[in-house]
């Protein structure tokens, strides 16, 4: 009995904690600061989109809404993090793309403890793409020249990237196996050491994702942008094609979008409070401006929607990857 009567004022603890969190949700929230959290390093392209957003929620909102950079396994130390965070609505997280990428490129001996699957969804943010950059002593600047060249000299053209498995990775694994090409690979511990080796002509490539740095690289003749990896020419770009035209492999797509996600549980009230935030800051010209100056597109999609996109895209890289044979062991 007395072990009955444990359980059972554990229960009542429980709705208590969960009525608490829905009042709060349905009242006055948010009465306290935000803490968003971002996966990736200060100041690199998704930061930045993430500061934007944040900025301008915390002023719609009232509240401050905190950027915290945590960083490690390629971003998956960060979204773990966010994952266990209470669902209350006072955690959120600034997920990309890569996102889709986790679950296909972890060791067998060290799995996932989350899925991705398993956030809310709350909005979409913002998009961009990837730019497919060639070093000037590369000795091709369209993608076809880089074909010919890999073809005649297997390994001989290399591409840098932040990292194994990651997003300015696979466009080009994938990419050489589309075109029957190998393609030297140089991982890095960032996207900015391998621009810095392309523009040295230390690595023949990489595929940094859009920023006005890269404009000025281009007027000042150190890079050549062959090709962009979105489904649509980048309006920054407008002359140069995307990998898809450029190549003539229509299924050489691989844009890059930005999120805004909370921890499974999080009330529906919050999610929907921050939805109905995210679509009305789409749509001020003055968000959508700074956002525009730091290579993004304003893009809302509400949360069923970015949901089937994050689970689509897990899908659809999975098949992918499995078909390249693609190995991830650093």
């Amino acid at each position: 009995m007395k072990k009955f009567n444990t359980m059972r004022r554990a229960v009542l603890a429980a709705t208590i904690a969960l009525t608490s969190w829905t009042v709060q949700a349905q009242g006055t929230y948010p009465d306290k600061p935000i803490t968003l959290i971002v996966p990736y390093t200060a100041g690199g392209p998704t930061d930045v989109a993430a500061r934007i957003m944040a900025q301008r929620l915390g002023e719609r909102l009232g509240q401050a809404v905190v950027v915290q950079s945590i960083l490690g396994a390629g971003g998956v130390i960060g979204t773990e993090t966010a994952s266990r965070a209470r669902p209350d609505g006072y955690t959120l997280y600034f997920g990309v793309n890569s996102m889709a990428i986790f679950p296909h490129v972890r060791p067998a001996n060290s799995p996932l403890t989350f899925s991705p699957n398993d956030f809310a969804p709350i909005g979409g943010v913002a998009e961009s793409a990837h730019v497919v950059l060639a070093s000037k002593s590369a000795g091709f600047r369209t993608v076809p020249e880089m074909i010919a060249a890999a073809k005649k000299a297997p390994d001989s053209v290399s591409y840098g990237s932040a990292g194994i498995g990651g997003t300015t990775h696979l466009p080009l694994a994938l990419f050489a196996h589309r075109a029957g090409i190998k393609l030297l690979h140089v991982p890095y511990k960032g996207a900015a050491p391998a621009m810095q080796d392309t523009m040295a002509g230390r690595v023949s490539m990489s595929t940094p994702g859009y920023s006005a740095s890269i404009d000025e690289a281009v007027k000042a003749g150190m890079v050549f942008p062959m090709a962009v990896t979105s489904a649509k020419r980048l309006p920054f770009m407008p002359d140069v094609p995307t990998l898809a035209e450029a190549s003539g492999y229509s299924d050489m797509v691989f844009p890059i979008w930005y999120g805004l996600f909370a921890p499974k549980g999080t009330p529906p009230e919050v999610v929907a409070k921050l939805s109905g935030e995210l679509k009305a800051m789409a749509a001020e010209p003055e968000y959508g401006k700074k956002l525009y100056a730091q290579g993004n597109v304003a893009w809302y999609i509400p949360p069923a929607q970015l949901g089937k996109l994050l689970s689509d895209d897990i899908n659809r890289l999975g098949e992918r990857i499995k078909a390249s044979g693609l190995k991830f062991e650093e």
